[in-house]
């Protein structure tokens, strides 16, 4: 059966359409973007309709499929998962729409049926233990205001915190940020009104991957993944974190940082991945659903 299958992020989105004849097609092509929502605090009427003009432009053929899967940011719990299959059908109003948490996708699309701890590090930050049919996510996840320990948003937030304290090197502001210095009322304006403020604080993040070289950068971004590995040790047992399963922008782009800290902790990093869509492909290409 042909369907729709999207991995949903709060800043971005992937999806496969898994075609009749054993095809598949994927989206975004390279410069492109599909939105992202997360039912917590996003729009879900705006990104019904971008996403709708996006994939009527493209192939309008797919918005026919009888069966579309969805795995989302912010949809561990029922009320949101049920936000989400709202959004999703006012796109594909005819399909059959299923909903599921971006942790089960991580799972179904890095872990290949084997155990290991399930994290997801990109604008914000999540993670649960997989034993190779369930996931359990006994860490709960408090968001990018409270919590999201070595996140986009935490890490960009740092940045700003570093610049605006003053904490910062001046060599190293001038590398990191040229001519675009941040100013305070800017800064706190943009974030405040911004429809997305951990999009926003994460785009800083971005801004540190050219100057890897850096001591004060290279510091700033382990301190935030020797954060993120306190919390997970107090979450899970070491026989549930052993293996490491990652995914997300910030895990993949600063993969070899991530790799030392979790070593810190006892953890392996096994697998790290930009996203889990093909994962996610190959998962239900297997179950034949």
């Amino acid at each position: 059966m042909q369907q729709m299958i999207g991995e949903i992020g709060g800043s971005s989105s992937r999806w496969a359409w898994l075609r009749e004849d054993g095809s598949v097609v994927t989206w975004p092509a390279k410069g492109d973007r599909f939105p992202g929502y997360n039912p917590v605090s996003g729009d879900g009427a705006d990104f019904s309709s971008e996403l709708l003009a996006l994939f009527d432009d493209r192939d309008s053929e797919v918005l026919r499929v009888p069966m579309v899967r969805v795995y989302a940011a912010g949809c561990g719990a029922k009320q949101r998962q049920e936000r989400m299959q709202l959004a999703i059908a006012n796109v594909w109003p005819h399909a059959k729409v299923q909903v599921e948490s971006d942790l089960t996708a991580a799972a179904l699309g890095l872990c290949n049926e084997e155990g290991g701890l399930v994290l997801i590090l990109g604008t914000g930050m999540s993670a649960g233990h997989f034993d190779g049919s369930h996931l359990n996510c006994p860490m709960p996840s408090l968001g990018y205001l409270l919590g999201d320990e070595g996140s986009g948003a935490d890490i960009g937030r740092t940045l700003l915190q570093d610049a605006f304290y003053e904490r910062m090197p001046s060599a190293d502001k001038d590398l990191i940020f040229g001519s675009a210095v941040p100013v305070l009322t800017d800064v706190l304006d943009r974030v405040h009104r911004a429809s997305h403020p951990a999009r926003e604080l994460a785009a800083y993040a971005a801004l540190l991957a050219p100057h890897m070289d850096r001591p004060y950068v290279r510091e700033l971004i382990t301190g935030r993944f020797h954060a993120l590995t306190e919390v997970i040790r107090h979450f899970f047992p070491l026989e549930q974190r052993r293996r490491v399963f990652a995914t997300g922008s910030v895990a993949y782009g600063f993969r070899d940082l991530l790799a030392d800290c979790l070593l810190d902790a006892g953890m392996t990093l096994t697998v790290v991945e930009a996203d889990p869509l093909s994962g996610l492909v190959r998962y239900h290409q297997r179950q034949g659903s």
